[in-house]
């Protein structure tokens, strides 16, 4: 193998991985907003997977918390609340934690 080879190589190389990134990326925040109304846990779980952490609240409201990178490694959180029938309600903004 010739050096130019291998420079070439070198320089092609990532740019095979770039679309495997790009697909493998976060849940787009703008459809994560407009599901919350109208998606059950289940549709929150398949389009966005778990949460990050669950609570119950004394009133039964369950609330899930999910934190997200979103464009230029910014982390965007949310905090879902839903009612009796598993029903997405509302969403509030939630500061990432730390070690995000």
């Amino acid at each position: 193998m010739t050096m130019t080879f291998i420079r070439r190589l070198c320089f092609f190389v990532p740019f095979c991985f770039l679309p495997l990134l790009l697909s493998c990326g976060h849940p787009r925040v703008e459809a994560f907003e407009a599901g919350v109304g109208r998606l059950t846990q289940d549709d929150m779980i398949r389009q966005f997977g778990y949460p990050q952490r669950l609570k119950q609240l004394p009133s039964g409201t369950e609330v899930w918390e999910y934190e997200f990178l979103s464009g230029n490694s910014r982390c965007v959180g949310y905090r879902v609340f839903f009612d009796e029938d598993r029903r997405s309600t509302k969403w509030e903004p939630l500061a990432c934690r730390p070690d995000r």
